[in-house]
């Protein structure tokens, strides 16, 4: 088993990695994220940043626009994005519809009005949208300085000796958040440098299915180096 470790880690590793990995941008505002997320079926960084930027200039990231735009113009975006460009579309529709009439067609403004539970619990009535999801928004909106993690950073997180994982996504997630909250800082531009960081490294070294260990920064302090060593 894994033994947890020290407070003051973590804001070591998140550092280390800072001088090794430079994340690509993605968008802050509300809606923006919404939809970044929801703009193609399991396509990388650079192709989801494609269709994005396509969207924008094409539709527009507003929802009366997105609303108003017709099959003839979302189809043929929803297609680039990978396949059942039919429910992409239905779910850009649905976001719209969400915005506009929980919202008055202003997600940011809402969220900063509501109490943090219950803009949690709105973001996650869109499509795609649960709960690290949700954290993710409120984080990188600036609506709230929330700790959140990614799949990939997750598990690395795990890897490196933090927490132990049991399986199960949610109480998984739960255990990180509160690797996050106990042993690192909690300010927003942290919070989403280590968001970014460990989410890269679990791309880029720290992969699902055979990481490459010996090129990774954190190998001689990683709990998962020591495991394959018994």
């Amino acid at each position: 088993m894994h033994t947890p470790r020290p407070a003051g880690d973590l804001i070591a590793v998140v550092e280390t990695l800072g001088r090794h990995l430079t994340p690509a941008p993605v968008p802050i505002e509300p809606l923006a994220m919404i939809l970044w997320e929801n703009i193609g079926y399991l396509v990388d960084d650079a192709r989801r940043r494609t269709l994005f930027d396509a969207f924008e200039a094409t539709v527009g990231v507003d929802a009366h626009a997105i609303a108003a735009a017709d099959d003839a113009t979302l189809f043929p975006m929803a297609k680039r994005g990978g396949m059942r460009p039919e429910t992409r579309v239905e779910r850009w529709r649905t976001i719209a519809r969400i915005v506009i009439e929980r919202c008055d067609g202003d997600l940011d403004a809402t969220l900063r009005a509501l109490p943090l539970a219950k803009a949690r619990t709105l973001l996650k009535t869109f499509p795609v949208i649960a709960d690290a999801g949700a954290d993710k928004v409120l984080l990188f909106s600036g609506v709230a300085a929330r700790p959140c993690l990614e799949s990939n950073g997750l598990r690395s997180l795990a890897r490196l000796g933090f927490f132990q994982e049991g399986g199960a996504y949610g109480p998984d997630y739960r255990a990180g958040i509160e690797v996050l909250e106990a042993t690192g800082r909690t300010d927003r531009d942290w919070l989403v440098d280590a968001h970014h960081l460990l989410r890269e490294l679990g791309k880029t070294w720290c992969k699902r299915g055979v990481p490459i260990c010996l090129a990774c920064p954190l190998d001689a302090i990683c709990a998962h180096a020591e495991v394959k060593t018994l």
